[in-house]
């Protein structure tokens, strides 16, 4: 965490604030964290106790702090010192009275910072429109967005125990209600090692399993994930929803019941492409 909130510090955007929630940790993390709030104003910790796990977490956060613009931070990444200055110029560009998300690509490390070849080095940036219903291409620490895609997540809250990550949940607001933009710069050193959970060197086929007959019970924990959270979505969102996510979310509701036939006329006539796969956790949550 030390690390990571270093690399903060030597942004060269200066003009921001750290949020952290201690997540029920049991190590050192919060004394380490309230030392780090004397020594640096713009960092506060926010500690009532609860164990949340990453989603509800995060978007806790999001509930309790107003701003402009919002990153997710991971306690053992490392950011490049104008990461949040380029992606905050290129988020300008847009309008930001809609949901705007810009991210950017990473570069995986092991625990000593040295780099490591992992296929999620080449899964950023390759996902886009409808597929991101079945896929997620960037985890949380890429990920700047605005206050029109925060106000979104706060004003339809869903089941929260259905969200698959908090980052899906947002990049999927601002695909459907607004803007997704990918800045091709690999600004975050993304440090894999045993006491993280990330997929970053798997690979899954999604749209396979979606042919199986029971799609609930029988497939892996990621699609049932993502099935449950497009279903969240749709019930959050569904007075709001454009007509055209509106009925892609409702023929996806039919494929829980329907036959093979059916499915494979929903995959291929929204054209949905194969990808790899993302889930991970962490225990101790910035923002």
């Amino acid at each position: 965490m030390v690390e990571q909130i270093n690399s903060l510090q030597k942004q060269t955007f200066k003009d921001w604030h750290l949020y952290i929630r201690d997540d029920g940790s049991k190590d050192q993390t919060k004394v380490i964290a309230k030392k780090i709030c004397k020594e640096d104003p713009r960092i506060t910790l926010i500690d009532d106790g609860e164990n949340l796990r990453p989603a509800k977490s995060f978007l806790r956060l999001i509930n309790e702090v107003v701003a402009d613009y919002y990153f997710f931070c991971d306690q053992d990444d490392y950011w490049l010192k104008d990461k949040l200055q380029v992606m905050i110029d290129d988020i300008e560009r847009y309008d930001n009275s809609i949901p705007q998300v810009v991210y950017c690509n990473l570069k995986c490390v092991d625990q000593n910072m040295a780099p490591r070849k992992y296929s999620f080095d080449e899964l950023i940036g390759k996902i886009s429109g409808y597929n991101r219903f079945i896929g997620n291409d960037m985890p949380g620490c890429v990920m700047l967005f605005n206050k029109a895609t925060r106000d979104l997540a706060v004003q339809y809250k869903p089941n929260y125990d259905d969200i698959a990550m908090h980052d899906w949940w947002i990049a999927l607001i601002a695909q459907v209600f607004g803007q997704v933009h990918f800045v091709n710069q690999r600004m975050v050193y993304y440090r894999q090692h045993g006491d993280n959970a990330v997929g970053a060197g798997k690979s899954g086929n999604v749209i396979k399993k979606l042919f199986q007959k029971d799609l609930i019970k029988k497939q892996k924990r990621l699609v049932r994930q993502s099935f449950s959270q497009d279903m969240a979505f749709r019930k959050t969102f569904y007075s709001v929803l454009p007509s055209e996510e509106k009925r892609i979310l409702d023929d996806m509701k039919r494929c829980l019941d329907s036959s093979i036939f059916y499915r494979f006329k929903f995959v291929t006539g929204y054209n949905f492409k194969q990808m790899s796969s993302l889930n991970y956790t962490r225990n101790s949550i910035t923002i």
